[in-house]
């Protein structure tokens, strides 16, 4: 079988008529969550670095940054928008393939669709299909690729932004194969990157190169047209347990998109057991915190792998700190994205209290559990097993919850009135007439410092 060829069949055959109604339920939640995300990131120094930087390269107005109003051509305006969907880490998820779907995918498409004029409809379309294509790729090439420190996102995102732009463009299935084969030989990424400003510029990366593999495939681009077969070189460099049977199970049967988590905490979704543990003693028990005299936690391998930070410096490195996470949720109930500064890091309470965390990784434990323990000075013990934390597809957020989240992000930057313009344009996503019009209201309301920050050296 040429898996490469079924799937883009798949792409090009595909039409919002044919997806159910929970599907497309699930693609407005993804698309509102992304703009909160995004809107909630765009003054984090690394996005102005970049957008200033995108501002002294030029290029022709072809469509938006989110949030500045700025117009640039479509692929830097996918690196910009993918970068700042990720620079806070509170954007979907997808446990099953460890990889956050949306922050590469969204911005290539939007990008496209604002230029193109196209409608809410071939969004939904195009979306659907792109995060179909990269949970799928993730389950072929299995765990392996990602434990020896690959970044999921980095190399699953440039498919899956191939993919949807390519549907999109219409493209016929041997220039989605080409979009393929120009994706495969983009893709990498390291996880040694997390907690720095490398992690969020993956996601950018992916967003522009499946854009630019898809429009140079429309071109006539050449490259491999079946790189997802079992002897093609792309999986036998990424993983020695690739099995392109995962591609086409149940393919247009059933959608990966139903998997997909929603972070209610702005941290590592690997973080969010612990997480959940700590919020669910808080409210549960009433913990004087002065009282604690310590706490342990259990942990999958590579939750700890991941997230073992013992001594966070910034408040970036935080959000992949079990300790801190732990000391955290337990002193302030949560763990919003506006509790992750270098501030909050430094703070002597916090500190104080992350040296009283033991964090310890259990093999019996799956990625998204935890067992958290917090014992008193007087010996009192308080503990709670986590499987399924809040956002996880067997504990969901809903839309509400995501709407709420969405105006917590964007308080700053939008006016109530603004925000309910967007959730409203997002609920009825699929009556646009043209995407553009979601991008204007898209852009900040009220004052806010775009200048260039001082790095230290």
């Amino acid at each position: 079988m040429n898996y490469t060829e079924t799937l883009s069949h798949f792409i090009a055959n595909s039409t919002m008529q044919d997806f159910p109604e929970e599907v497309v339920d699930a693609s407005k939640k993804c698309l509102l969550d992304w703009i909160g995300v995004t809107l909630g990131g765009m003054k984090d120094p690394s996005v102005r670095l970049l957008v200033h930087f995108i501002e002294e390269m030029g290029g022709r107005r072809q469509a938006s940054i989110l949030g500045y109003g700025t117009k640039t051509n479509l692929l830097y305006a996918a690196l910009a928008n993918g970068m700042m969907s990720h620079v806070l880490d509170f954007d979907d998820a997808h446990s099953g393939v460890r990889t956050h779907p949306s922050a590469p995918l969204i911005p290539a498409l939007l990008s496209v669709a604002e230029y193109r004029g196209l409608s809410g409809s071939d969004f939904i379309t195009a979306f659907v299909v792109g995060f179909e294509i990269t949970i799928r790729v993730g389950f072929a090439l299995g765990r392996q690729y990602y434990d020896a420190g690959w970044h999921a996102t980095s190399v699953l995102g440039r498919f899956g932004a191939a993919a949807g732009v390519g549907r999109l463009l219409n493209l016929n299935v041997r220039q989605l194969c080409n979009a393929f084969g120009l994706a495969a030989t983009q893709a990498g990424g390291v996880r040694d990157v997390f907690g720095t400003m490398g992690k969020p510029f993956h996601a950018g990366k992916a967003a522009m190169d499946g854009a630019l593999s898809a429009l140079l495939a429309q071109r006539g681009f050449r490259a491999p047209e079946d790189i997802l077969s079992q002897n093609s070189g792309f999986p036998a460099l990424f993983s020695s347990e690739y099995n392109p049977n995962r591609l086409t199970i149940d393919l247009g049967k059933s959608y990966h998109i139903l998997g997909g988590s929603f972070k209610p905490y702005a941290a590592c979704l690997l973080a969010h057991p612990v997480i959940d543990g700590m919020v669910i003693l808080k409210e549960e028990c009433n913990i004087d915190n002065n009282m604690v005299e310590k706490i342990d936690l259990e942990v999958s391998p590579m939750a700890m792998k991941v997230a073992g930070n013992m001594k966070p410096k910034d408040g970036m490195e935080g959000k992949f700190s079990l300790h801190f996470v732990a000391a955290l949720a337990l002193i302030y109930g949560g763990a919003g994205n506006s509790l992750f500064t270098d501030e909050t890091v430094r703070d002597p309470g916090i500190k104080r209290l992350m040296r009283k965390v033991k964090a310890s990784s259990k093999a019996s434990l799956g990625e998204t559990e935890a067992r958290v323990t917090i014992t008193m000075k007087d010996g009192t013990r308080y503990a709670r097993r986590i499987s399924t934390p809040k956002g996880d597809p067997g504990n969901p957020l809903t839309f509400e919850e995501i709407v709420g989240k969405f105006r917590d992000l964007t308080a700053e930057v939008l006016s109530a009135e603004g925000a309910s313009h967007i959730i409203e344009t997002v609920r009825n996503l699929d009556k646009l007439k043209t995407s553009a019009k979601l991008v204007k209201l898209c852009r900040a309301q009220t004052g806010i410092d775009t200048a260039v920050p001082v790095m230290k050296k």
